[in-house]
């Protein structure tokens, strides 16, 4: 049962193009010829803990490792047929009673074709013994071939049963992620096209450079839409924010105050896009902006261990207790939505706060690196 793992094997898109299902094709051959070898290694354990059991029985060590092997490696082989055919049912997706019918067959098969290969490989040494074999511990070996094949097939189940529902959970994940930027997308072009509407009443020479960000704020994030990238680089989610903050600065200009604290390897690592945007957002349309001295947004990111931690902080005119609920909006929950979906269990979002201090955001996430990096 050790090939177990190889057997799971997902089948490439009919109309894949004719070299991807060569190689896909070469992938299963190469799987099924591990998942062999595999069998095989996992008959020669079984030999090796059988064997002590025959030697306490009274055998000698080299008729103990013979007889152990005669019964632990055709059932080795037999397991693995018997994934192989538990796999083809698994994928034909035929009605319950078909299923059921088709495994008990199966078994009864697997049990009767281990202890034939047992009774031929018995009587080439020792036809008596063979005989002995075959009156005496047949029905038991036939019993243990059914169990064996019970074993096989509910194990192969198991392990096909849990990959499915994983599946299943991505592709929930994927989906509440993709609504949750469904979300985000309209309401943070609706504060754009207002900074926009403001800059142009107070400094309509600078409306064009604006344009030109806004631009780029947009390709960003229809493209984000349209690939449905899920997650980016660190840097490229850096990239995006300079370049909304960029465009704040043209409305409010020395007003906005940015101080960066970016650790260089912190930007190959993962992160949900769309992550930071509404946090950045957030400090300076309610933090910075609405004071007439302004303020200073800091942006830090640093790895510490196995972790990314992001903070996001302004000192801005802060806010008491839980009153960010409604200053905040729906960005700070999409925000903690994210990470909920992506990382249940493996996210901190800590929230820190007080009137005339400003407002701060601490963000802890598995740091892994983004596949492009790989």
């Amino acid at each position: 049962m050790a090939a177990l793992g190889e057997d799971m094997q997902i089948g490439l898109p009919s109309d894949a193009g004719a070299d991807e299902i060569a190689h896909a094709h070469a992938g299963r051959g190469r799987g099924w010829l591990r998942a062999l070898g595999q069998a095989l290694l996992g008959g020669v354990a079984a030999t090796l803990l059988l064997a002590p059991i025959y030697a306490f029985e009274g055998f000698g060590p080299a008729r103990a490792v013979a007889a152990a092997a005669v019964m632990a490696m055709p059932g080795a082989l037999l397991v693995w047929g018997a994934l192989r055919f538990c796999r083809s049912l698994h994928h034909a997706d035929r009605p319950g009673p078909v299923l059921a019918a088709a495994h008990a067959g199966a078994a009864f098969t697997f049990a009767f074709v281990w202890a034939a290969i047992i009774y031929l490989l018995v009587w080439l040494s020792s036809p008596s013994a063979a005989w002995q074999f075959l009156t005496m511990w047949a029905p038991w070996q036939m019993l243990d071939g059914l169990l064996l094949y019970a074993a096989t097939a509910g194990t192969a189940q198991t392990i096909w049963t849990r990959q499915r529902l994983a599946e299943q959970k991505l592709a929930t994940t994927r989906a509440e992620l993709h609504a949750l930027r469904a979300q985000l997308s309209p309401h943070f072009l609706f504060n754009s096209l207002n900074s926009m509407i403001q800059l142009a009443e107070e400094d309509p020479a600078a409306t064009q450079a604006a344009l030109l960000r806004l631009a780029e704020l947009l390709r960003h994030v229809t493209r984000s839409g349209r690939d449905d990238p899920g997650e980016v680089a660190f840097e490229d989610e850096l990239a995006f924010i300079r370049n909304y903050l960029a465009l704040e600065r043209l409305r409010l200009g020395d007003r906005l105050r940015i101080v960066e604290a970016i650790d260089p390897d912190t930007l190959d690592v993962a992160v949900p896009s769309f992550l930071l945007q509404p946090l950045v957002e957030n400090a300076v349309q309610h933090g910075i902006a609405p004071r007439r001295s302004g303020g200073t947004l800091r942006l830090s990111a640093s790895l510490e261990r196995d972790r990314l931690v992001l903070e996001v902080s302004d000192d801005g005119v802060g806010c008491a207790g839980q009153a960010w609920h409604g200053r905040q909006g729906l960005g700070l929950d999409i925000v903690r939505r994210q990470l909920d979906v992506r990382f249940p269990g493996q996210s901190e979002m800590a929230i820190m706060s007080a009137p005339g201090e400003g407002f701060s955001v601490r963000i802890a996430l598995p740091a892994t690196a983004h596949a492009a990096a790989l």
